[in-house]
């Protein structure tokens, strides 16, 4: 193949780079962002909601939410109807931002279903405008919108939504890429507007999905360390420490709970299903169908890896200063995060209780699809400049593989997920009330032998009669006999605090089978059991008002430059520069 000529070639890269610039003004790339999110949502807006057992759970969660919404409280931290009545503190332990918004669009849309499917929306373009903020930190437009066209239909985040339904963790995935983007900016520029950004979407990461805020507050770290100009050292670390500072406190009301009440929590004791264990989730540590996880796991590994074959150029493409920077970060990021995905990172994981907690290695993918999406769109123009020289075998292995990364993630992760569409889905959510709840939200002291037992109160030898049965407040009336003790069909945890007729307090322990047992005197005596938050969740509330205060004084002082990005001199001259002035 003979090479073209100097002046032919500078005509082709012109048209390649026009391909991937073509809409670099105004609100195109915005608008054009917002239809990629969309699209990857099309078959669940045909189709139906995406199912699978943790349809149950989420929607479970919703209903409760709901419930407190339409009446105009606050969630309760006890969800009554789980466990066939008998409770769980699925909400103490639960980020609860994803519920807020699916109870929100429920209240706004009069259905379930329509506010399943707008919720699913949302989140959708939400990844892809965060996976463009990112990436415009430090690429042109165009390659920006490839980014996140990338990461949308990353086979790892198409499968998130559509096959394992964690719809927790898609929500905290649109969330991650806007805290990578705000730690960058903090560290380049620092203004109040960004320390106020990177705080709002670490506390909304927060108050999404811990196993993804786990994973992201390891990764920001590295990254952060990496974008850190030693100049401004101090002075940036400050900053960055205010901003999770800020973002802690916004969302204190949850994870202080979690920190303060972990030992009560039954998820490590109950569950004795050792495929939620680390060590048996590992990237490539088996390719046995025994362990389905990992098998799955395996096979999206190596088409995330085909989708971000361009890639493979880092070092070779032609980048202006500020684009190199960017790319070498992001590029350290996808290596890491690759890396946590193997028994590479084994001694990393045997070494942190903290990280064990997220369970699954695999769920490092979700950082190391988006790092590999800004990556590999970072260097589509490169390879598509090849495609017209000799190196054009080699560009069109990489095409081709890209290709197979995308047709495996929509022919498998898409095609063949279960749908539930409106008749089937709203039938599902009627029976979540009465379904099964899962033995790890259940407080420590539960056993599934005590839902054996129909009978709301027993007191050996004395005929109870209840005079109320609320979520929070068991009411009841024991005649006079023997002191014993009453076992009440609820599980037990230590703000149920009861009560008798003259108000003075009756002990309450948990029984063998982790029920409640009130000890109730030999007299007639009414007994009033009721659930009460500790001070510290009044205290934790006010905190968090305080901290969104904080975070909202910042964003007036930072103004709107806070949430655009920024257009630097090297930016803008790139922008209209003609594409032979940017090789």
């Amino acid at each position: 193949m003979t090479e073209r000529s100097p002046a032919g070639l500078e005509e082709t890269n012109a048209k390649t780079k026009l391909m991937i610039n073509i809409l670099d003004r105004g609100w195109k790339p915005i608008l054009l962002v917002v239809a990629i999110g969309l699209l990857a949502i099309i078959p669940a807006l045909i189709f139906g909601s995406p199912s699978n057992q943790d349809l149950t759970h989420h929607f479970r969660l919703a209903l409760h939410f709901y419930d407190s919404m339409r009446t105009g409280g606050l969630p309760a931290g006890w969800l009554a109807s789980a466990a066939s009545g008998y409770g769980d503190v699925t909400p103490r332990f639960y980020p609860p931002a994803l519920y807020y918004l699916l109870a929100g669009s429920r209240l706004a849309l009069g259905n379930w279903y329509n506010g399943a499917l707008f919720t699913y929306a949302i989140i959708s373009i939400v990844s892809a405008l965060g996976t463009y903020v990112w990436a415009r930190e430090f690429l042109p437009r165009g390659e920006s919108v490839c980014a996140a066209a990338l990461y949308t239909f990353a086979p790892y985040h198409l499968n998130q939504f559509y096959q394992a339904f964690l719809l927790a963790e898609f929500a905290g995935a649109a969330i991650l890429p806007f805290t990578f983007a705000f730690v960058h900016r903090v560290c380049k520029r620092g203004r109040m507007g960004d320390v106020a950004g990177l705080a709002i979407s670490y506390a909304l990461l927060v108050l999404t999905h811990l196993p993804l805020t786990v994973i992201g507050s390891i990764a920001l770290t590295v990254y952060a360390l990496w974008c850190l100009d030693k100049k401004k050292l101090w002075p940036t670390l400050w900053k960055l420490a205010a901003a999770v500072g800020l973002g802690l406190a916004a969302s204190a009301s949850f994870w202080t709970t979690l920190v303060a009440e972990l030992s009560w929590f039954g998820g490590k004791v109950t569950s004795s299903d050792h495929s939620t264990e680390y060590g048996y989730n590992f990237v490539f540590s088996t390719v046995s169908t025994d362990n389905l996880n990992v098998w799955w796991m395996n096979i999206l590994t190596l088409a995330t890896l085909a989708l971000f074959l361009p890639a493979l150029a880092c070092g070779r493409a032609r980048l202006t200063d500020n684009e190199r920077r960017g790319v070498r970060g992001t590029l350290v990021l996808f290596l890491f995060g690759l890396i946590m995905t193997s028994y590479l990172s084994w001694p990393v994981w045997r070494l942190s209780q903290t990280l064990q907690s997220v369970q699954f290695p695999w769920r490092w993918l979700a950082v190391a699809s988006l790092a590999g999406a800004v990556l590999a769109a970072a260097h589509l123009s490169f390879w598509l400049e090849k495609a017209r020289t000799k190196a054009r075998p080699m560009a069109l292995l990489i095409g081709g593989g890209m290709a197979i990364g995308l047709a495996f993630a929509l022919a498998h992760s898409v095609r063949e997920a279960e749908y539930l569409p409106r008749t089937a889905f709203e039938e599902r959510l009627q029976a979540i009330p009465s379904a099964a709840s899962y033995d790890m939200w259940w407080p420590i002291w539960a056993r599934s032998t005590a839902m054996e037992v129909t009978e709301q109160v027993q007191v050996p030898g004395r005929q109870v009669k209840v005079t109320s049965w609320q979520p929070l407040e068991r009411d009841f009336t024991v005649p006079a006999g023997a002191p014993s003790d009453a076992r009440v069909a609820l599980f037990y945890y230590p703000y149920w605090v009861a009560t008798a007729t003259q108000g003075q307090p009756l002990p309450v322990r948990p029984a063998p089978d982790g029920t409640v047992l009130i000890s109730v005197p030999a007299e007639a005596t009414t007994v009033m059991l009721k659930f009460r938050e500790p001070p510290r969740v009044r205290v934790t509330r006010v905190v968090g008002v305080i901290g969104w205060i904080a975070i909202a004084a910042l964003c007036l002082i930072g103004r709107r430059k806070a949430f655009l990005p920024e257009e630097t001199e090297e930016t803008e001259r790139m922008n209209q520069a003609k594409p032979a002035e940017r090789q």
